[in-house]
């Protein structure tokens, strides 16, 4: 995960050279993966043309329990765009689910 839980809250980590590790798995991604049922957030930014309605669609068959946000005013660098509405559905995320989570 690129979110870890510390004592002063939840931080960013990226792991980098296991992304450039896997990343011909990565690009295979959903090909035969099943389902995951694991609370899981889509921040997306509103003025992105990345999560296409068929992209939309694959993700809710993927994760049927995941919620799904378009934030106003954003592209595809969410968290820079719109730092405060970003900051605000995840912590109301890990709020809800957080105790879940692994």
């Amino acid at each position: 995960s690129n979110l870890v839980r510390t004592k002063a809250g939840w931080k960013w980590r990226i792991n980098l050279p296991v992304i450039s590790d896997h990343v011909s798995n990565i690009r295979g991604y959903p090909q035969g993966t099943p389902p995951s049922d694991t609370p899981t957030l889509f921040a997306y930014g509103g003025n992105s043309d990345y999560m296409t309605p068929e992209r939309l669609e694959e993700a809710r068959r993927l994760f049927p329990n995941a919620q799904f946000l378009e934030i106003p005013g954003a592209g595809h660098i969410v968290h820079m765009d719109q730092p405060e509405l970003f900051y605000n559905a995840v912590s109301d995320f890990f709020a809800k689910h957080g105790s879940t989570l692994k």
